[in-house]
C-alpha cells in the first residue's frame, strides 16, 4: 500500500504539473498574424533582437512578422514612423520627445540599448598634452582641431558641446565634419587624415584598437564623461512607436515582447556565439581590411552586453534625457515623462 500510494502521489505530481504547463502555453503572447516593419541600421551591429527574433523565428513563434527596414538615421527613422513607413523605430528619447512637441504622438515602448554608445577617439599623432589628466582636461587638447560626428546637429555633436563647455571651451573652437558611420570616420580620420578626432559609435573603438592607428581617449560606454550625459544611461536607445499604433495593437505588443525577450536569451547564450557570427557576417562588411574576421568576432562579442536583456524603460533616465535637452535649448516646450512613454511599456 506504500508502494502503491507513493505512485498515485507521483502521477498526481505529473498530471498537475502537465495541466499548470498547458496553461502556461494557452497564456503565451499570440499575435493576429500582422507584420511588424522595424528600423534597423546597415553597417553596424544595430537592432540585434530584431535581427535574431527574424533569423531565428521567433516573431513567427508569436504569430507575427518581422520586416527589417534599413534606414541609417535616427531622425529619419522617426519620420518613418510617423509617415507609418515603419511600425518601430529605434534610438532617440529626445527625438520622440521633439515628436510629441510638434504633434507627432510617438511614444517609448521598450528599451533597445539601456547605456551610451558614443566614445571619442583620437588618431595616433594628434597632440594630447592633458591626456593623462582626463577628463575634462583633455578637452582643451581638441581646440582647433577637426571632430567627426555622424552629422551635424546630432546627438553626437551635441554630447561633444557639452564636453566642450565642460573643458571651458565653445563649439566655435572646433571644426564639426560630418563623416556618416565608424567605418567612413576610421578611414576619413587615420586614411585621409580629414579629419584628427571623432565622436561615434561602435565598432570605431575596435577598429582603433585592431589596428593600432587611433586611440579611444573618452569612452561613455564606460561611463566616462559628463556627468549630465551619465545620468541618461538607462534609456540610450529606445524602441519607439505611435501610440495610436501602441493602442490598437495589444496582442502584437505583447508578442513583440515575447519575441525580444527571446532573442535576448538566444543572443547571449555562449552556446550561440558561432551561430550569431554567421548570422551578422554578411551584414557586417570590413571589406579587404585585414583581420576583418577576428575584427567582426571581437566586436560582436563586445557589444552583446550592450543590449537590454529584459526590455524594461528606465523612468528616471528618461527624465535625465528630457531636462538635458530642455537645458539644451533642443527642446523648446516641457515634455512629460509619463506621457512619452506607453502606458504599458515593461
Amino acid at each position: 500500500m506504500i508502494g502503491g500510494n507513493y505512485f498515485v502521489k507521483v502521477w498526481l505530481a505529473a498530471a498537475v504539473a502537465a495541466v499548470l504547463a498547458g496553461g502556461a502555453a494557452a497564456e503565451a503572447p499570440k499575435a493576429n498574424g500582422e507584420t511588424l516593419n522595424i528600423q534597423n541600421y546597415a553597417g553596424t551591429t544595430g537592432n540585434m533582437h530584431a535581427i535574431i527574433a527574424k533569423a531565428k523565428g521567433f516573431c513567427e513563434k508569436y504569430n507575427f512578422h518581422c520586416e527589417l527596414k534599413t534606414i541609417n538615421s535616427a531622425a529619419l527613422g522617426i519620420q518613418a514612423l510617423i509617415g507609418k513607413t515603419i511600425d518601430v523605430a529605434q534610438g532617440g528619447t529626445e527625438l520622440a520627445a521633439a515628436s510629441q512637441i510638434a504633434g507627432g504622438d510617438v511614444v517609448v515602448v521598450a528599451t533597445s540599448l539601456p547605456d551610451n554608445v558614443l566614445s571619442v577617439s583620437t588618431r595616433n599623432d594628434v597632440p594630447l598634452p592633458n591626456k593623462e589628466k582626463g577628463y575634462p582636461a583633455i578637452m582643451k587638447d581638441f581646440k582647433g582641431l577637426k571632430v567627426g560626428v555622424a552629422a551635424r546637429g546630432t546627438v553626437s555633436e551635441k554630447f561633444f558641446n557639452t564636453m566642450l563647455a565642460d573643458g571651458g571651451l565653445q563649439p566655435s573652437d572646433v571644426i564639426y565634419v560630418a563623416v556618416g558611420g565608424p567605418q567612413t570616420a576610421y578611414t576619413t580620420m587615420v586614411i585621409g587624415k580629414q579629419i584628427d578626432a571623432v565622436i561615434m559609435f561602435q565598432p570605431l573603438t575596435q577598429l582603433c584598437r585592431f589596428n593600432k592607428t587611433c586611440d579611444t581617449v573618452i569612452d561613455m560606454t564606460q561611463g566616462e564623461g559628463p556627468a549630465a550625459i551619465r545620468a541618461m544611461n538607462g534609456s540610450s536607445v529606445p524602441f519607439l512607436m505611435r501610440r495610436e499604433f501602441a493602442d490598437s495593437h495589444p496582442q502584437l505588443l505583447a508578442a513583440f515582447y515575447a519575441a525580444f525577450r527571446d532573442a535576448a536569451a538566444w543572443f547571449n547564450d555562449p552556446a550561440n556565439f558561432e551561430e550569431l557570427i554567421k548570422i551578422y557576417t554578411p551584414l557586417v562588411s570590413f571589406g579587404d581590411l585585414p583581420g576583418a574576421d577576428e575584427l567582426r568576432r571581437d566586436w560582436i562579442k563586445s557589444v552583446i552586453p550592450a543590449y537590454s536583456k529584459e526590455l524594461k524603460v528606465d523612468r528616471q533616465a528618461i527624465k535625465a534625457v528630457i531636462a538635458y535637452y530642455r537645458a539644451a535649448g533642443v527642446l523648446d516646450q516641457p515634455v512629460d515623462a509619463d506621457k512619452l512613454i506607453w502606458a504599458k511599456a515593461p
